[in-house]
């Protein structure tokens, strides 16, 4: 599976336009490479003044918006908006998309572990559930790359955290690795998502050096990071 499983549930529409930068984009960190990022937006025909950032703090908190460019504290973002871009940044973490064809209404969700296990999903969800009385068995979710279970090693400590999703833990050679995709599509199943209805690209970051960065992998002094975005138009 690649990038076209991601979107291909999503390529049935003409009124979203939506997608995820690799590394020959370059970074798109939101203060060290802005420059960079209004370059990305133009080139794909998206006003940069358009573009809405959530600025990620591994946290569940979900946030209706109609415009700006920078919602403080927020790792989920949902709108209406025709025209506005919900755009968050990923090393490795995932990316989740959520289109609602019957009430044209979008999504997006920064889901690290943090995030995941304190409820970014479910409230990206209710955020659209209630904002807009969005049915979840509607939604369209897409999950982009982010590191997978092949590589995301977890510390005996941080083992406990994921008690509750223990069949998602995986040992290997004296190893603690969790797969994180596995937990997402339960939680959204949770939620009440059609199972028809979630994609993944199946794509792991970390395993990927050539078309992706990955904090994990490469541990840079400054952060690098892909971008991925959804508007309505």
């Amino acid at each position: 599976m690649g990038k076209d499983k991601m979107f291909s549930q999503f390529s049935r529409y003409q009124n979203i336009k939506y997608g995820f930068s690799n590394r020959t984009d370059g970074s798109m960190h939101r203060r060290l490479e802005k420059e960079n990022r209004e370059e990305y937006f133009k080139s794909l025909g998206i006003d940069p003044s358009r573009v809405v950032t959530a600025d990620l703090v591994h946290g569940a908190k979900a946030v209706k918006v109609s415009d700006g460019t920078i919602v403080a504290k927020a790792d989920g973002l949902v709108t209406d908006a025709k025209g506005l871009f919900l755009t968050a940044t990923a090393a490795d973490c995932f990316l989740l998309y959520f289109y609602d064809p019957l009430k044209n209404v979008i999504g997006i969700a920064h889901v690290g572990w943090r995030g995941l296990l304190a409820g970014i999903v479910d409230n990206t969800i209710d955020a659209l559930v209630q904002n807009y009385n969005v049915n979840s068995h509607d939604l369209l979710v897409s999950v982009s790359p982010g590191i997978r279970e092949c590589h995301f090693e977890i510390s005996p400590t941080d083992k406990e955290k994921f008690r509750r999703h223990s069949k998602f833990i995986l040992k290997r050679k004296g190893k603690v690795f969790v797969d994180l995709p596995g937990i997402i599509k339960v939680k959204l199943l949770d939620k009440g998502i059609s199972p028809n209805n979630i994609e993944d690209s199946g794509i792991c970051t970390h395993s990927n050096e050539n078309e992706y960065f990955s904090y994990r992998r490469d541990k840079p002094r400054d952060v690098q990071v892909q971008i991925g975005y959804i508007g309505l138009v």
